[in-house]
C-alpha cells in the first residue's frame, strides 16, 4: 500500500512539473528578452501617434524586432530630439534616417527600408516651374530642421544663396507654405502630400512638386557607432528583415498603411 502511496505522489509530482515547467521556462525567455527603445519623429503614413501601428516605418522596424526576440518600444519626437537622443544612446536607434555623410560619421545603419526622392515643392500657380536648385536662388525655403538627407542636397554654395529657414516637424511646412511664409518648401513629395489630407488642406490647396528631384534617397534604421550591443542588434535585425522580406511582409504593410512605398527589391 505505501508503494502504491508512493508512486501516486511520485506521478503526482511528475505532472506538476509537467505543466510548470514550461510556464518557467516562458517566464525565463520573456525575463531575457533583450529591450530596445525605438524612435521616430511624426512623418506623414510613415511615423504619427494616430496611424494604425504608430505609421509605416514604425510598424516596420516593431514586425522584426519582435521577430528577432527583442522587447520593443517606439517613441515619437522631434526629429532633432531622436538623432541627439541615439547619439547619446539615450535611445537604441533611429526607426529610419536618410543616408547621407553626416549620419556616416557617427551611425552604423540597419538594412535599407525605403527609397524616395526630395523636391522642391510650391503652391499652385507660383511661377517658379523649375526644379533646380538655380531657379530658388535669394528665395525663401523651408525643410526640417536637422534632416541631412536634405541639406546635404545642397552645396555651399547653394546654402550661401538660399534664405533657408528650418522647422522642427515635417507637419509644420504644408501650412507655412500655403500662409507664404516661404516661396517653396523641400521634402519628400508622398509624405508631404500625406501631411496636407491629415491637415485637411488638401480641399482647398494644391502643392506642385517641381522635377527634376533634388536627389534620390534611401531610408535605413541607424544606431550610434558607441553603442555596447550595435553589432548584435544590427545582425539580428538584418537576419529577421530578410525573413520577414520573403515571407511577404511589404505587401503586408502597403494594404494596411494605404502607402505606395518603393523599397529595395
Amino acid at each position: 500500500m505505501s508503494i502504491l502511496m508512493k508512486n501516486k505522489k511520485l506521478l503526482s509530482l511528475v505532472i506538476y512539473l509537467a505543466c510548470i515547467l514550461p510556464l518557467c521556462v516562458t517566464h525565463a525567455i520573456a525575463a531575457n528578452k533583450p529591450s530596445i527603445v525605438i524612435c521616430g519623429t511624426t512623418w506623414g503614413k510613415l511615423s504619427g501617434p494616430s496611424l494604425p501601428n504608430k505609421g509605416f516605418v514604425a510598424d516596420l522596424v516593431l514586425r522584426v524586432f519582435q521577430h528577432a526576440g527583442y522587447e520593443a518600444k517606439y517613441e515619437i519626437v522631434p526629429w532633432a530630439r531622436c538623432i541627439a537622443g541615439v547619439k547619446e544612446l539615450k535611445y537604441d536607434l533611429v526607426a529610419s534616417a536618410w543616408h547621407g555623410d553626416e549620419i556616416d560619421e557617427e551611425y552604423n545603419y540597419l538594412n535599407d527600408i525605403l527609397i524616395d526622392s526630395i523636391n522642391f515643392i510650391v503652391p499652385e500657380g507660383s511661377t517658379i516651374k523649375s526644379g533646380n536648385i538655380e531657379s530658388f536662388y535669394g528665395l525663401h525655403v523651408g525643410m526640417v530642421r536637422e534632416t541631412t538627407g536634405i541639406v546635404e542636397a545642397f552645396s555651399k554654395e547653394d546654402r550661401n544663396n538660399l534664405n533657408i529657414s528650418y522647422t522642427a516637424n515635417l507637419s509644420s511646412l504644408p501650412k507655412m507654405l500655403i500662409g507664404k511664409r516661404f516661396d517653396a518648401i523641400v521634402g519628400d513629395p508622398v509624405n508631404l502630400n500625406e501631411v496636407m489630407k491629415e491637415q485637411g488642406l488638401n480641399v482647398h490647396h494644391k502643392l506642385i512638386t517641381l522635377q527634376p528631384p533634388l536627389k534620390t534617397n534611401i531610408q535605413a534604421p541607424i544606431i550610434s557607432k558607441k553603442h555596447p550591443n550595435k553589432d548584435q542588434i544590427i545582425s539580428d535585425f538584418n537576419n529577421s528583415f530578410r525573413i520577414l522580406v520573403s515571407e511577404g511582409m511589404y505587401d503586408d504593410l502597403i494594404t494596411l498603411h494605404d502607402y505606395q512605398a518603393n523599397y529595395p527589391k
